[in-house]
């Protein structure tokens, strides 16, 4: 039981390292330096890395070691077109049954990112912006939808780096507040509708992507 708890702390540390940014995609994971890091055996180290290997954040390549897990622009892409599908159906369904109080906590995170952005925080924009969407997943009421969203923490470092595009938080807010008006209106329509649009950015101004990618060094990001 020792074991598995320390695994478990393990790979709630490094998950924690890995979608705030503070490891790069594709960084090596050596099982000895965790070991170190975490003054630990490397039993509870290669079981917290398989942990992220299942959630899709690692991935173990035999002989060529374990890495922070790069994905293809096409593998991003589709995946965040399955997200946005993912969340539409949230706001929908949110739209139908959230309540009063949900409402109020979905607009102080709103609140939240403003207050991020005229500070210029991107760290404080992403908690507050991921608090909103979770938030929403929550007030869809939606178990089985819950269970799939799992698979978007994958895209969470990149949606990190494409926060730091001029203009891209006053833009996010500016479509946090159409989605989060219709959900409170009990619009689920428009609310899917603004939901799809506001996770399909990048599929809709892919030049503008690929001029960040650009900008950032491609070989950070892609494989």
């Amino acid at each position: 039981m020792e074991t598995i708890s320390l695994s478990a702390k393990i790979a709630q540390q490094l998950e924690s390292e890995v979608l705030s940014g503070h490891r790069a995609l594709g960084e090596r994971l050596d099982e000895r330096e965790l070991a170190e890091q975490f003054n630990a055996s490397r039993t509870p180290v290669r079981e917290a890395l398989q942990r992220l290997a299942a959630s899709g954040l690692v991935q173990i390549n035999g002989r060529h070691g374990t890495h922070i897990a790069k994905l293809t622009l096409t593998q991003l892409l589709d995946g965040f077109r399955v997200i946005s599908e993912l969340e539409a159906i949230a706001a929908e369904q949110a739209a139908g049954r959230i309540t009063e109080k949900q409402i109020t906590t979905l607009w102080e995170y709103q609140t939240s990112c403003e207050a991020a952005y005229t500070d210029l925080d991107v760290d404080a924009f992403c908690k507050a912006n991921d608090l909103l969407h979770a938030a929403i997943l929550e007030a869809s009421g939606n178990s089985m939808l819950q269970e799939q969203m799992r698979v978007g923490r994958v895209l969470s470092p990149y949606r990190r780096h494409i926060t730091h595009q001029p203009g891209r938080m006053a833009t996010s807010i500016e479509e946090h507040n159409a989605f989060l008006t219709a959900i409170g209106a009990g619009d689920g329509a428009i609310a899917a509708q603004h939901m799809r649009s506001h996770v399909n950015a990048l599929a809709n101004g892919l030049s503008d992507f690929l001029y960040f990618l650009d900008q950032t060094g491609r070989s950070q990001i892609l494989a």
